[in-house]
């Protein structure tokens, strides 16, 4: 059995020639997975190196940046000393290593150390790998091509009449007179268009009777008016002032006409008045006719105020069966029965109901002495008792 150490490690190697040969083959597969932790270590110090070339060109964080290479650098070679002794641990316990061991790796903040752990119970090993610094900038990459022009935009447009030809199809206008809106354009038509002015708005609450108004400055008023010259003679001018409550005044003529000596020549009047003519003439009106305006006589006067009052079915004019008599038509008569086909028959009315009948087969005729009768007999029987000197005239149908 071999076990080592690494580079300065305390210990030296002790053979075991008969062991040996077994530990190599159990740990065959542990070292395929060593060795992918090696190279794991070697892109760290790639990576160290890099950070470390990069520091040489940033002289605040070059410091930091070899540290943190030489804490990769350390990372690394205690990788391989956990894969190693991960490898020896797996071979003395007869553990699948390539199968059981796995690998971790945590980022940390940039400046710290690295670190590696291995967890020999659950076979982790665990990498903690600083972050690098910051790199330089690169350069601008070069600008990109054009891209292609956007549709056109639409516009609103606006004037004081309905539009006609302006704009294009999708363009909006307002016309700012009757506030109507129109559009969007289509194939050229602008359309009727839309009011923007919504429909009056109910009358609002009655608002809170506002504050007394301040006093108002005093009025100049009219403190008195005299006669300060004339004395209304006729055809002569009178003059009056006006004295106001400020001590202010205005005068005023008022003239005074004179005495009339002029006369009425010619009265004339319209129908249906009429004048006689001259100054003073005499006024008539005649009575009026169907076909001219006048004066009302009292007889026409009494004949209109004796017109019968508008009838009203019900109240000053019967009614038939309750059928008003009033209007226009044929008063139809209920309860009588038709009069079709019963020509030459009577109405026969037992107290409730009404019949046509003919007229009875056998009538006896009384005639007293000395009168005459005439008789019309449509059909049947017609029995005469006739007394001396009377006559009979019978006219059959």
């Amino acid at each position: 059995m071999s076990i080592y150490r690494g580079p300065g490690g305390a210990g030296d190697a002790t053979s075991d020639a008969s062991s040996e040969v077994l530990l190599a083959v159990q740990a065959k597969d542990a070292a395929i997975a060593a060795q992918v932790a090696a190279e794991a270590a070697k892109t760290a110090a790639q990576t160290a190196q890099a950070n470390a070339e990069t520091a040489e060109t940033n002289a605040e964080t070059a410091e930091t940046n070899a540290e943190t290479a030489e804490a990769n650098a350390e990372t690394a070679q205690a990788a391989a000393e956990a894969a190693q002794l991960a490898a020896e641990t797996a071979s003395a316990a007869s553990i699948n290593f390539a199968e059981n061991l796995s690998v971790q790796a945590t980022t940390l903040s940039a400046g710290s150390s690295a670190t590696v752990t291995y967890d020999s119970n659950d076979l982790i090993i665990e990498f903690g790998i600083p972050t690098g610094a910051t790199g330089a900038a690169g350069t601008n990459g070069t600008n990109g091509t054009n891209g292609t022009n956007g549709t056109d935009g639409k516009t609103v447009l606006s004037g004081t009449v309905n539009p006609t030809t302006e704009g294009v199809d999708g363009d909006f206008y307002i016309n700012t007179s009757t506030h109507y809106i129109f559009g969007p354009k289509t194939a050229g038509s602008w359309g009727s268009g839309t009011s923007l002015v919504g429909p009056t708005g109910s009358t609002g609450a009655t608002g809170a009777t506002g504050a007394t108004g301040s006093t108002g400055a005093t009025g100049n008023g009219i403190a008195s008016i005299t006669l300060t010259s004339g004395n209304h003679a006729p055809g002569t001018t009178d003059t009056y002032t006006i004295t106001y409550t400020d001590t202010t005044t205005d005068t005023f003529t008022v003239y005074n006409g004179a005495d009339g000596t002029g006369a009425v020549a010619s009265v004339t009047a319209s129908a249906p008045l009429a004048s006689s003519g001259g100054s003073n003439p005499n006024l008539t009106i005649t009575q009026a006719t169907t076909s001219a305006n006048g004066y009302l006589s009292s007889t026409d006067w009494n004949t209109f105020n004796n017109k019968q009052a508008a009838l009203v079915s019900g109240t000053n004019i019967k009614t038939i069966n309750g059928a008003s008599v009033l209007g226009s038509g044929d008063l139809a008569i209920s309860g009588l029965p038709s009069q079709t086909g019963n020509a030459n028959k009577f109405l026969k009315t037992d107290g409730t109901d009404a019949s046509w009948q003919y007229l009875p087969t056998a009538l006896p005729v009384l005639i007293r002495a000395g009168s005459t009768v005439s008789v019309s007999v449509g059909n049947g029987l017609l029995p005469i008792l006739n007394r001396a000197g009377s006559t009979v005239n019978v006219a059959v149908n």
